[in-house]
C-alpha cells in the first residue's frame, strides 16, 4: 500500500507540473500586448524555460544522488510553483523570462527524479508506470492549456496566481514522501540514453513548439483565444491515451522499430494545420500528441533500467530539450514568413535524426 500512495503522490505532482509548463501559453498573446513585444519574440518564453530545464537535466540527476529522488523532485515542483507565483507581478518582459529560466530549473529537478521513483518501485512494469507518468503529463498539460477558459472571468494574472499556489502543497508531500537520504548511487552515464535523446529531439522539439505556440499562431491566422487555446488541449489531452496505452511497450520486443514509426505517424499529418479546417486540426493534434507521448514512454522505458535510471533519464531529456528547444524559436521566426513553413519544418526536423537509433544496444 505504501508503494501505492507514493505512487499517487507522483502521479498527482506530475499533473501540476506539466500544467506548469503550458499554462501561460494562451497568455502569449496578451503579454506581447501588455508588453509590446513582437511575435517573433514571444518564442523566447517556451524557448527560455526549456533552455532552464534542459541545462539543469543532468545537475538535477546528479543532486539526486546525494540528496535523494523525493527531496530533488519536491524542491523542482516548489520552485516552479513559487516562480508562477511571481510571474503575474512582472513589470516587463524580461521579467518574465527570468522567471520562466527559473521555473526550468525547477522543471528539471522535478522530471527525472519522479520518474526514478515510479521505475524503482515498480521495475517490472516500468512500460505501464512511466506510461501512466508520460499520461499524467498531458493532462496537467491540457489543463494548463484549459485553464485560459478562467481569463474571460479573472484575467491571465489572477488565474496564473491561483494556479501556481495548487503546486506548494503538494509539492511539500512530495519532498517528505520517503523520508530522509536514499543510498547514494553512481555517478555513471548511459550510452544508449545519450544515443536514443539524440535521435528523439525532432520529435519532442516539434511537440513543445506546436503545444506552446499553436494558440499564438491561430490567433494570428485570426481564430478566438478560447478556440485555439481549446483546440491545443485536445493535442495535449490526447497524449494522455498515449500514456496510458503503456503497456504495449511492455509487450512489444522491438520498442525502437516502435519509436519510429509513431514518429512518422505522429509528424506528417501537422502538414494539415495551415488549411485552419477544424477537423483537421483536430486529426493532426491528436495524432501527435497519442503518438508522442506514447513514443516518449518507450524511450523512457529503455533507458530507466539502468543503475542510475535518475540521471539516465534525466541526460535522456536534457539532449530532447538542448537539440528540440529551437524549433520554438525557429516556428515564431518562420510564422512571419509563412503560414505553412513552420508546420513543414516541424516534419522535415523530426525524422533525419531517426536512424541513429540503430545505435542504441537495446531492442
Amino acid at each position: 500500500m505504501r508503494k501505492v500512495a507514493i505512487a499517487i503522490v507522483i502521479i498527482l505532482a506530475r499533473v501540476i507540473y506539466s500544467a506548469y509548463w503550458f499554462y501561460l501559453a494562451p497568455a502569449l498573446p496578451i503579454i506581447g500586448v501588455e508588453f509590446r513585444v513582437g511575435k517573433a519574440l514571444l518564442g523566447l518564453v517556451p524557448l527560455i524555460f526549456i533552455v532552464g530545464a534542459a541545462a539543469f537535466q543532468v545537475p538535477a540527476g546528479i543532486i539526486a544522488s546525494h540528496l535523494g529522488n523525493a527531496r530533488t523532485a519536491g524542491l523542482g515542483l516548489l520552485t516552479m510553483a513559487i516562480t508562477g507565483l511571481l510571474v503575474p507581478l512582472s513589470i516587463n518582459f524580461y521579467e518574465v523570462l527570468i522567471l520562466r529560466l527559473i521555473a526550468g530549473v525547477g522543471a528539471a529537478l522535478f522530471f527525472s527524479t519522479g520518474a526514478a521513483i515510479l521505475s524503482t518501485a515498480y521495475p517490472e512494469r516500468v512500460g505501464t508506470l512511466l506510461g501512466i507518468y508520460n499520461a499524467a503529463f498531458g493532462l496537467g498539460s491540457g489543463i494548463g492549456l484549459a485553464w485560459s477558459i478562467t481569463y474571460v472571468f479573472l484575467g491571465w494574472k489572477l488565474s496564473t496566481l491561483l494556479l501556481s499556489i495548487v503546486g506548494i502543497p503538494v509539492a511539500l508531500i512530495v519532498f517528505f514522501i520517503q523520508g530522509g537520504y536514499m543510498h547514494r548511487l553512481r555517478i555513471r552515464f548511459s550510452r544508449d540514453a545519450v544515443v536514443i535523446g539524440i535521435a528523439t529531439s525532432g520529435f519532442w522539439g516539434a511537440y513543445y513548439a506546436t503545444g506552446n505556440l499553436l494558440p499564438t499562431y491561430a490567433v494570428s491566422r485570426g481564430l478566438p483565444l478560447y478556440v485555439s487555446s481549446l483546440l491545443t488541449s485536445i493535442m495535449l489531452f490526447s497524449s494522455i491515451f498515449g500514456g496510458l496505452s503503456g503497456r504495449i511497450i511492455d509487450a512489444i520486443r522491438n520498442r525502437v522499430l516502435l519509436i519510429v514509426v509513431l514518429t512518422i505517424v505522429g509528424t506528417v499529418p501537422l502538414i494539415f494545420i495551415p488549411t485552419l479546417n477544424i477537423a483537421a486540426i483536430i486529426i493532426a493534434g491528436g495524432l501527435m500528441g497519442f503518438t508522442n507521448e506514447l513514443a516518449l514512454t518507450a524511450a523512457y522505458a529503455l533507458v530507466a533500467r539502468h543503475e542510475n535510471p535518475a540521471l539516465s533519464l534525466a541526460t535522456l531529456n536534457a539532449l530532447n530539450m538542448v537539440i528540440g528547444m529551437w524549433l520554438s524559436v525557429v516556428f515564431t521566426e518562420t510564422m512571419v514568413v509563412s503560414y505553412s513553413l513552420p508546420w513543414i519544418l516541424m516534419i522535415v526536423v523530426s525524422l533525419p535524426l531517426l536512424p541513429l537509433l540503430r545505435l542504441a544496444r537495446v531492442t
